[in-house]
């Protein structure tokens, strides 16, 4: 049986790199520094990107794989399900008082979403439409909030944004899986958005 100290594997270095920047994201926005927030969430996108295929790289121990497997579906969920729309939140409203009602609600919804999606994943992975995922994958969503962050959305367009990606996250919407060429033109979309927002 894996025990807690086996997820400090070196194979998990990235999911905990993941998970970092999800952190540093929401300690950003409450400083009210937007762009640094939105490089946060793109480098912790393209963490994500990787976090297998490094995994990976030392063995395929069904415990330990296991383990990863867990361990990153819940760092995706603060840094993709509850850090977006907790920084949202708190680069509009200046702090966690001045928080609306509305706005905790969002960032419920949110994360209800992605972990909703992330269980079903998990359940269902070997059913799915090989090539494709069902529903948009949580680090999608929290890239297109990153880089919708870049033209500074107004506080309702914002909201509309996380809504529709959390209604794609728990939709039957098929979603190509990259792969090959495919995953170097999607990397450059996080990569770009960092550079972008770092550049700000």
């Amino acid at each position: 049986m894996a025990s807690p100290a086996d997820a400090f594997d070196r194979r998990n270095l990235l999911t905990y790199l993941s998970l970092l920047f999800g952190v540093g994201a929401i300690a950003a926005a409450a400083g009210g520094r937007a762009s640094l927030a939105g490089f946060a969430i793109a480098v912790a996108v393209i963490a994500d990107t990787f976090d297998g295929r490094f995994a990976r790289r030392f063995g395929s121990d069904p415990r330990r794989s296991a383990l990863g497997v867990q361990l990153d579906s819940l760092a995706d969920a603060i840094a993709f399900g509850i850090a977006p729309p907790l920084c949202s939140a708190l680069l509009f409203y200046e702090g966690v008082d001045a928080m609306t009602t509305a706005s905790w609600s969002i960032v419920f919804v949110h994360a209800a979403c992605a972990i909703t999606r992330l269980a079903s994943f998990n359940v269902n992975a070997a059913a799915e439409t090989p090539g494709h995922f069902v529903g948009i994958p949580v680090p999608l969503a929290a890239l297109i909030w990153s880089t919708a962050l870049l033209v500074q959305p107004s506080a309702a367009a914002t909201a509309g944004l996380l809504l529709v990606t959390a209604a794609a996250m728990v939709l039957p919407i098929r979603v190509p899986r990259p792969t090959g060429m495919g995953l170097v033109l999607f990397t450059c979309w996080p990569v770009g958005v960092a550079l972008w927002h770092l550049a700000r």
